[in-house]
């Protein structure tokens, strides 16, 4: 685990949180720096290694609901390893309380899991980040803003879900209002 990966999505998180902010002000919600949190997130992470190893053991876990409670036991352990192994990141370290949490409630559906562990990605970089929106806004607004950004959480989780060995989401491509005039990245492929 090297170098701090929301330090790359410090900018991106506070236009994100302005966007939120806006929203809550009764301006149209645009989610496309939320997404594009995201899949800078991911992308700077190179993926999240430790992800299909959580997958094989919530599926194990969610196979034999009878014996579930003597496997919980050996889950968080098989999980804390894969999140500590080699090309793990700080967001395999913050999908492991998520994903035990779970565990420990009996809530064993990776598409939860998922959609927990995106939001609280959204959480940390843009809710809580540097000059983020709890730094901006208070805490009055903070539930409301998790609310705004849930749907954004829910969309990554289900690229996740379908592909939890992927390096890049896309989510932000989609959202993106390019034309030829406002391309500056050369094309549609470089978003």
């Amino acid at each position: 685990m090297d170098g701090d990966i929301f330090g790359t999505v410090t900018k991106l998180g506070r236009g994100a949180a302005d966007a939120v902010f806006r929203a809550l002000a009764g301006n149209k919600w645009d989610p496309f720096l939320a997404s594009r949190t995201l899949d800078v997130l991911l992308n700077a992470a190179g993926g999240i290694p430790s992800l299909p190893v959580v997958a094989v053991e919530l599926a194990a876990l969610r196979g034999s609901p009878l014996l579930a409670r003597l496997e919980t036991e050996g889950s968080p352990r098989q999980i804390r390893e894969a999140s500590l192994g080699p090309g793990c990141t700080e967001l395999d370290l913050i999908l492991r309380p998520v994903v035990e949490c779970a565990i420990l409630a009996g809530e064993y559906g990776f598409p939860k899991v998922l959609e927990r562990f995106c939001a609280a990605l959204l959480e940390r970089a843009i809710l809580c980040g540097r000059g983020g929106f709890l730094e901006e806004h208070g805490t009055a607004l903070l539930q409301k803003a998790r609310d705004v950004l849930a749907p954004v959480a829910a969309a990554a989780a289900a690229i996740l879900y379908a592909r939890p060995d992927a390096k890049r989401l896309g989510l932000a491509r989609p959202r993106a209002d390019l034309k030829p005039d406002t391309d500056l990245r050369g094309g549609p492929d470089a978003c």
